[in-house]
């Protein structure tokens, strides 16, 4: 089957809204529609390759629409809605071999599912989930927050319980042939970690990869890739590993505590930290920029700061020192004794002129790890 058509191909800049991209491409500059409402942060770096399709609209605003990008060697379809059409073609003959009608966006109480589809005097609504982010093998949904995910799921579980001869099932569609394994994205949403952990206890839940060209041919590559809910666990029990990210728009003089270095440079620090309980609420803290009582060093730059951001990682298998290390391994400059009081690290918060996010480096050393588990 064809996902897209390639009309154009261009080097990504930026991403002023979710819906919009700029590129540039040989036909000059362009702002694209962005049909992917996912954050996207480990594809859309400056300068990534993608792939547009023209609009057949000509009155469009947008006269191009981002529907691939290249990523490590493989061609990502980016077009959310195109999940909904491979599992048309692909997925649901195999897993429906008898079904007698397949019908697109049906409603069933407050909510729109992607297919009804009837096998005799049985119906089952089917719910399709498009999958993008795939690391070191590892599948994981969603790339940002979804409350409208895990409603979708917690309404197929009441209808298979309270509906007679209907189904509820959830299909997820991997658009990256590499992916060997699936997990829910407990760093980004664990509620929706949690909802489909007990999904997948009650319902059907399939997860099924393809592969694509540049020229938007995909097939299906396994309807099989397992499943992996072990590190679920980590999430239950709001323990792990973070950083954060402060901007400096300009050089301040901070005091910092009982720290001797009080001068940062206007850029970008990043801090190591974890918390063995509540590192849900940790983070919330680390976000907050206004006043607050100081207990660590960092206290001091969050409070300061013209931004902050957060990553939190749900794991035990690495710690705060980890991350200390692989900061400094990928370029940072360290800031001597800065909250590493408590281990022999020679620091825990580490500076960087240009903003991390957007940088190949720390994006491969923030999904290692947050996609390395011992399960593959």
């Amino acid at each position: 089957m064809q996902f897209f058509r390639n009309d154009l191909e261009g080097l990504f800049l930026e991403r002023p809204n979710r819906f919009i991209v700029i590129a540039d491409t040989p036909a000059g500059k362009i702002r694209a529609h962005c049909p992917n409402p996912g954050r996207l942060i480990e594809i859309l770096t400056p300068g990534r390759k993608l792939i547009f399709q023209k609009s057949d609209n000509p009155t469009r605003k947008t006269p191009y629409s981002l529907v691939a990008a290249y990523y490590k060697d493989k061609v990502i379809p980016l077009n959310s809605v195109m999940a909904n059409k491979a599992a048309a073609e692909l997925v649901i003959p195999i897993l429906f071999p008898n079904a007698e009608k397949v019908t697109p966006e049906q409603t069933f109480g407050k909510s729109r599912f992607d297919f009804l589809i009837q096998e005799g005097k049985q119906k089952t609504y089917l719910e399709v989930k498009s999958c993008t982010l795939v690391e070191e093998g590892r599948a994981m949904f969603p790339d940002a927050p979804t409350e409208r995910g895990a409603r979708h799921i917690n309404e197929l579980m009441t209808i298979e319980k309270n509906e007679p001869n209907t189904k509820g099932r959830v299909l997820f569609i991997i658009t990256h042939e590499d992916a060997k394994v699936f997990t829910p994205n407990i760093h980004t949403d664990p509620y929706f970690a949690f909802i489909l952990k007990e999904a997948l206890k009650t319902i059907k839940v399939d997860f099924a990869s393809i592969g694509c060209d540049s020229n938007g041919n995909a097939v299906l590559v396994n309807i099989n890739v397992p499943v992996d809910m072990e590190p679920v666990k980590f999430a239950e029990e709001d323990s792990g590993i973070y950083m954060v990210i402060v901007k400096l728009e300009g050089n301040k003089t901070i005091a910092t505590g009982k720290l001797k270095y009080s001068e940062y440079k206007s850029g970008y620090y990043i801090y190591a930290g974890s918390a063995k309980t509540n590192l849900s609420k940790r983070i919330k803290r680390h976000r907050n920029t206004k006043k607050k009582t100081f207990h660590w060093h960092i206290d001091y730059l969050t409070v300061n700061a013209d931004e902050v951001k957060t990553f939190g990682i749900y794991t035990d298998k690495f710690t705060e020192c980890d991350i200390a290390e692989g900061l400094g391994r990928i370029g940072g400059s360290e800031i001597q004794g800065f909250g590493s009081s408590d281990c022999n690290c020679s620091s825990h918060l580490y500076y960087f002129k240009e903003n991390p996010v957007s940088n190949r480096t720390f994006l491969d050393l923030l999904h290692h790890f947050r996609h390395s588990y011992s399960k593959k």
